[in-house]
């Protein structure tokens, strides 16, 4: 909590700088809060819990230098326990225009300059474009992990994150990106059991030093204006291909059909054949729990048009991973449904769809609906019920039932609150009842007195 607090006071010192160094000017505040509460059974305690949550996307636009700042957190308290995390997700500054071609950016924010390399990281990152045929990134900074993410809270968190890219401006209907990532993370002393905690030193370890090379292209005389893109990042350090991926994408005007295509190669596992016991030298702590080595995954997607108010979709994703030596875990997941406009405007929406996951673990089929309304001005009204039978390899078997009524009304301008009813049947519960709650409120002040208090209807 008190990394949280220093970020955000440099921060808001950082802002208060800003507005001091230029002549006053257009600043427009904004804000979306939400909060979500539900009143459930804890099948563990059998007991009432009352979990509420804040979540906040709250920031500022305008100020000098066109820079803007942003934030996004969750508040959450469980009013049975008395419990309940905060998580300060973002909250950084972007600058820009300081200069002329320069633009800054400082806090916890999101860095996804590397395939590969998809961090929350308290970190800076500049980017220069001099208007060339080039432009330039480096960026640098400490990961931040939230459960269930990318990895774990237990694992160590002083970690260092440090690279750089450069891509194509000028290249038409497409792009070239060169990037380098390395990350290392302090590993701590493993303890001996009969004489307790080692006294080997703590030592920095380099878990990745990435090159990537990423493109996409679209192609503007064909039919469907056909878009191919793909990525691959090679590990220098341990020299194997940590990860790739290559798709495409078209749209047929003659018929009305979207089409998708992605496969991926994933491979975190640099330490061999068995499971890395340090939980410190994993780099993906997640995945490495059920696979010693690579994953290939192969998906495709249909989208078709039967009219304006009408269409039909189709997913297929296969994947394949090694469990353990020498044997391999096939999976199989697939999404096909329906989604009807009745008014052909999006006021209401019907979806249908049916699914089915199949591994080594079990297999589940399922059926979902939904139907919303925003017809009338000032009220919603959604509903949703689902139906899935599951077996596990383990030789139990179910039938899991979901259903949502809500009813929601604009209470005033910005300001919409929704209350909801959730009855479902699981393994767990065979009458799960549940009560909640939905509030929103988005707001948005330009303090240029030119320009009138705005709020705008969620």
């Amino acid at each position: 909590m008190l990394r949280e607090t220093t970020i955000a006071r440099l921060l808001l010192g950082l802002c208060a700088a800003l507005l001091l160094c230029r002549p006053a000017r257009a600043i427009e505040l904004r804000s979306d809060l939400s909060l979500l509460g539900q009143v459930r059974d804890n099948y563990q305690t059998d007991k009432t819990d009352s979990p509420n949550i804040i979540y906040g996307d709250m920031g500022a636009a305008g100020l000098p230098f066109g820079s803007s700042f942003d934030t996004y957190f969750k508040l959450e308290h469980n009013f049975a326990t008395g419990q309940g995390p905060t998580e300060f997700y973002a909250g950084y500054l972007q600058v820009p225009n300081a200069v002329t071609g320069v633009n800054f950016t400082l806090g916890r924010q999101f860095l996804s300059e590397v395939p590969g390399g998809t961090f929350v990281a308290d970190a800076g990152k500049i980017r220069f474009d001099p208007g060339g045929p080039f432009a330039f990134t480096v960026f640098g900074g400490q990961p931040r992990y939230f459960e269930p993410t990318y990895s774990t809270e237990i694992q160590d968190q002083d970690e260092v994150i440090f690279g750089g890219s450069i891509r194509t401006t000028h290249l038409k209907n497409g792009y070239i990106s060169l990037g380098y990532l390395q990350q290392e993370r302090k590993i701590r002393p493993i303890p001996v059991p009969l004489f307790g905690a080692s006294n080997q030193p703590t030592s920095r370890h380099e878990l990745r030093q990435l090159i990537s090379l990423s493109g996409a292209h679209r192609f503007m005389r064909l039919p469907g204006l056909p878009n191919v893109y793909g990525s691959a990042s090679y590990d220098a350090d341990r020299q194997n291909i940590d990860q790739a991926t290559a798709g495409a994408d078209v749209f047929l005007s003659q018929p009305r059909l979207l089409v998708n295509f992605e496969s991926t190669y994933y491979k975190p596992q640099d330490q061999g054949r068995t499971v890395t016991a340090d939980l410190d030298r994993r780099e993906d702590a997640i995945f490495q729990l059920f696979s010693v080595s690579q994953m290939l995954q192969f998906r495709g997607g249909l989208r078709y048009f039967l009219s304006r108010s009408l269409s039909a979709y189709g997913d297929y994703s296969y994947q394949r991973y090694q469990q353990v030596a020498g044997s391999y875990v096939n999976g199989h997941v697939v999404h096909t449904g329906l989604q009807w406009l009745p008014g052909g405007d999006g006021l209401e929406i019907v979806h249908l769809e049916y699914y089915m996951l199949d591994s080594s673990g079990g297999n589940v089929n399922g059926v979902d609906g939904s139907y919303e309304s925003r017809v009338y001005k000032r009220l919603l009204f959604r509903a949703k019920a689902g139906v899935a039978y599951y077996e596990k390899a383990s030789h139990q078997h179910d039938t899991a039932v979901s259903s949502l009524l809500g009813l929601g009304y604009a209470i005033a301008p910005g300001l919409t609150g929704e209350l909801d009813f959730e009855a479902n049947r699981n393994q767990f519960l065979n009458e799960d009842f549940r009560f909640g709650f939905f509030i929103n409120y988005r707001f948005r002040h330009a303090t240029d007195a030119a320009k009138p208090p705005s709020r705008e209807v969620s």
